[in-house]
C-alpha cells in the first residue's frame, strides 16, 4: 500500500510542476551548418535496446550495422549480438539465440528477458521481474536463478551482463551488479550503485583493465581492487572512450573524467535534451532531441553545432558511426 501511495505522490509532484513551469529547449546562438538524413531503412524502428534496434519488418541493427540477413517473427526484439549469433526476446518469454540461418537455442522463462549475453555455452540472462539467470545451453540446463528484488519501474536502456574469464557481471534493474562464479553459478559478491526507488535499473556496464564502471540514471560507480569512487547526476548516457568516461547530464552538460571519475572537463549546450552519442576519431558526436547534431572534441573544448532537418520524435538507435532514427539513416564522415 505504501508503494502505491508513494506512486500517486509522485505523480501529483509531476502534473503540479508541469502545470507551474516551463520546458525550455535548445537555441543555439549559432549554427555551424547544415545536414540531412542521406538513406532510409527498409522500415521504421519498432523496438529499441541498449544494443541493438528491431524494424518494423523484422530485420536488426546492430552496433555494426544493418543485418539485411536476419528477419525476426512478429513480436520478437532483438537484444544483441555475441560472436556472431543473435539473442532474441518476447514479451510471453521466448528466448531465442540465432545464427544467420536458424534458431540454436530456445527457452521459454517465466517473464521477458530485457538483457543477456553469451559466450560459448553460457547464456547470461535477466528478466524483467529482476532475475538473473545463468543458462548452459549445451546441456539445457539452468545453472543459477536468483530473484535480486523489487523492481517498480525501469529506465529502457538496460545494460547487458559481461563475461570476464573466470565471472560474470550482471546489472539489475534495482541498482545493483552482482558477480557470479561462471563456473559453479554461485552468487560471490554483490555491490549496490544506487538505491532509488524508480527508473533504478543499470543503464551502463563496462571493465576495463582493472576496472568496472556501473552506471544508473543518477549515479556512476568506479570499483576496482584499491578504490571504490561515485559520481552522482541526472544522467542521461555514459560512455568509456580512449581512457575517459563521458557523462552527459540531463541539463545539458557533458562532462569528461579520468578513469578514477576525476573531471578532466566539462562543456554546457543550454537546454539540450541528449538523445545518443558515437564516438569517432578524436570526437564525440552527440544527437540533440529538437533536432540538431552536437560535434565536440575529446578535451570538451571546441563545439560544432550541425542542424538536422527535423526533430527526433520516435524512435532512434546509434551504431559505431551511424544514427538510425524511424526510417532514416545518418552516416558520420
Amino acid at each position: 500500500m505504501k508503494y502505491i501511495l508513494a506512486i500517486c505522490i509522485a505523480f501529483g509532484l509531476l502534473i503540479f510542476s508541469g502545470c507551474s513551469t516551463k520546458r525550455k529547449y535548445f537555441e543555439p546562438q549559432n549554427i555551424d551548418k547544415e545536414m540531412s538524413y542521406s538513406q532510409n531503412l527498409p522500415s521504421s524502428i519498432k523496438y529499441t535496446a541498449r544494443d541493438g534496434a528491431t524494424l518494423e519488418d523484422g530485420q536488426i541493427i546492430t552496433k555494426t550495422g544493418l543485418k539485411n540477413t536476419v528477419k525476426l517473427e512478429e513480436n520478437d526484439r532483438f537484444i544483441g549480438e555475441f560472436d556472431g549469433k543473435f539473442i532474441v526476446s518476447n514479451l510471453d518469454g521466448t528466448l531465442k539465440i540465432l545464427d544467420l540461418q536458424n534458431t540454436v537455442y530456445e527457452r521459454k522463462f517465466p517473464q521477458a528477458i530485457v538483457a543477456a549475453s553469451l559466450s560459448g555455452s553460457k547464456l547470461a540472462a535477466l528478466s524483467s521481474r529482476n532475475t538473473i539467470y545463468l543458462v548452459d545451453i549445451y546441456r539445457d540446463n539452468v545453472d543459477l536463478e536468483y530473484v535480486v528484488g523489487d523492481t517498480y519501474a525501469q529506465d529502457s536502456r538496460t545494460a547487458a551482463p559481461i563475461f570476464l574469464s573466470s565471472l560474470i557481471v550482471y546489472p539489475t534493474l534495482d541498482g545493483k551488479i552482482m558477480i557470479v562464479d561462471k563456473a559453479s553459478g554461485n552468487i560471490i559478491r554483490d555491490a549496490v550503485v544506487s538505491s532509488e526507488p524508480f527508473f533504478n535499473n543499470i543503464i551502463y556496464l563496462d571493465v576495463f583493465e582493472d576496472k568496472m564502471f556501473a552506471a544508473t540514471a543518477t549515479k556512476v560507480m568506479m570499483i576496482s581492487p584499491s578504490l571504490t569512487k561515485e559520481y552522482s547526476g541526472q544522467i542521461k548516457d555514459v560512455i568509456l572512450y580512449k581512457n575517459r568516461i563521458y557523462v552527459l547530464l540531463k541539463d545539458g552538460f557533458i562532462e569528461a573524467m579520468d578513469l578514477n571519475l576525476n573531471s578532466i572537463a566539462k562543456t554546457e549546450f543550454k537546454f539540450a535534451i541528449f538523445s545518443n552519442i558515437i564516438p569517432k576519431g578524436d570526437y564525440l558526436y552527440i544527437i540533440e532531441k529538437t533536432g540538431y547534431l552536437l560535434k565536440t572534441n575529446l578535451d570538451l573544448t571546441s563545439q560544432e553545432v550541425i542542424e538536422l532537418n527535423g526533430e527526433i520524435e520516435d524512435k532512434s538507435f546509434a551504431s559505431k558511426n551511424t544514427f538510425y532514427y524511424d526510417d532514416k539513416i545518418l552516416k558520420l564522415d
